[in-house]
């Protein structure tokens, strides 16, 4: 690997753009890399995933302060036994994947309105 972190493999010469595909690069297809923290109480946080999601939302900065005040305060109930902290998890999880959905939906009407731009000329 170079200078730049997660941009180039020296075994076989490919580039990347992110440290998060150069690692992908060394695992087999069925395989993932998601390294965890567990917590006292024994739920897991999923590092690997939360870096990656903060990672995508990098010109997000609205999304990004939300998703680290919800894993803030999701690792402050697990902490404390917070009343209520399965439901808690679920409302956290959930809210990702909508703001996934909602930038899946994005990319897809940006490209439709590209090919409709394209067609056209």
């Amino acid at each position: 690997m170079d200078d730049e972190l997660g941009k180039y493999c020296d075994d076989c010469g490919e580039s990347f753009d992110n440290a998060f595909e150069y690692v992908d690069h060394f695992l087999e297809d069925d395989e993932g890399f998601d390294p965890a923290i567990v917590l006292p109480n024994g739920f897991r946080l999923m590092v690997g995933s939360l870096l990656r999601f903060l990672f995508e939302l990098a010109d997000e900065p609205d999304q990004i302060r939300q998703v680290t005040q919800s894993t803030y305060v999701t690792l402050f109930a697990a902490d404390t036994e917070f009343p209520g902290l399965e439901e808690m998890i679920e409302d956290v999880v959930v809210e990702n994947e909508m703001l996934k959905f909602d930038d899946a939906l994005r990319h897809l009407l940006e490209e439709k309105g590209n090919d409709d731009n394209e067609s056209r000329a």
